[in-house]
């Protein structure tokens, strides 16, 4: 069968693997209390509440199935969505492949908290533009961003433009706030994302399609029992 055969590429779940973590890490934590303590594990686990590095994962899942359930909407018939994707030989993940006319987007969702903004660091001189959220430096993000698209450039190959996007929830915009591009990567959210993804380009119906098997072939979904992933979508502990 070749990709141009109606075969449907497996659209994965999203947040399937951050949200399988989760609940490993979780009842790996209720055991210990168990053992620890018996009867009063639900009273220690109540006082202690929950444990910072297990959160993270529950806020990711939720922030990629957030991101994830919009996007299916957004995009409906007009392209593919492929979730929670495994890259070759890595612990980390794509959080979704959105295959659309204007090309292939690679979507990194981040729940997080505070302002977003870009800001200029360095001096009148020599200005370097940096992503800025809840007012610390977070310009890391971007060269994880761009690693992702690289991979994915090289599966797609010269015919079709992949272009990268990390899509923020739970943050904050300055009054007039508009997405930005900073080291080719586009800093956005849900709402503006849409518009982005509605774009026209010369990717057709027959050509999307064949594409998105293509990307569902080389970056399998995740599957239970497989390698979790970690977690991309929630906030960096302070």
């Amino acid at each position: 069968m070749t990709e141009t055969e109606d075969e449907a590429p497996d659209e994965g779940r999203a947040g399937a693997s951050a949200r399988a973590e989760y609940e490993r890490r979780r009842a790996g934590e209720e055991a210990r209390r168990r053992a620890a303590f018996g009867r009063l594990a639900p009273l220690v686990r109540l006082l202690a509440g929950p444990k910072p590095s297990t959160e993270a994962w529950r806020v990711g899942a939720a922030g990629e199935e957030r991101v994830g359930h919009w996007l299916d909407g957004e995009v409906g018939g007009r392209g593919v969505v492929l979730h929670d994707r495994a890259l070759p030989r890595r612990r980390a993940n794509i959080d979704h492949l959105a295959v659309v006319p204007s090309g292939v987007w690679v979507i990194d969702t981040k729940h997080y908290r505070g302002t977003l903004a870009r800001r200029d660091v360095g001096g009148w001189f020599l200005p370097r533009p940096r992503l800025f959220v809840a007012g610390r430096d977070q310009s890391r993000l971007l060269a994880s961003a761009r690693r992702q698209q690289a991979v994915v450039a090289g599966v797609v190959g010269a015919g079709s433009p992949v272009q990268v996007a990390l899509c923020f929830i739970g943050i904050e915009r300055a009054l007039l706030t508009r997405p930005f591009t900073l080291e080719g990567v586009l800093v956005t959210w849900p709402g503006a994302l849409a518009r982005t993804l509605a774009a026209p380009g010369p990717l057709g119906p027959a050509e999307s399609a064949a594409l998105a098997t293509r990307l569902a072939r080389a970056f399998p979904p995740y599957a239970p029992g497989g390698t979790s992933h970690r977690p991309t979508g929630a906030s960096p502990r302070r």
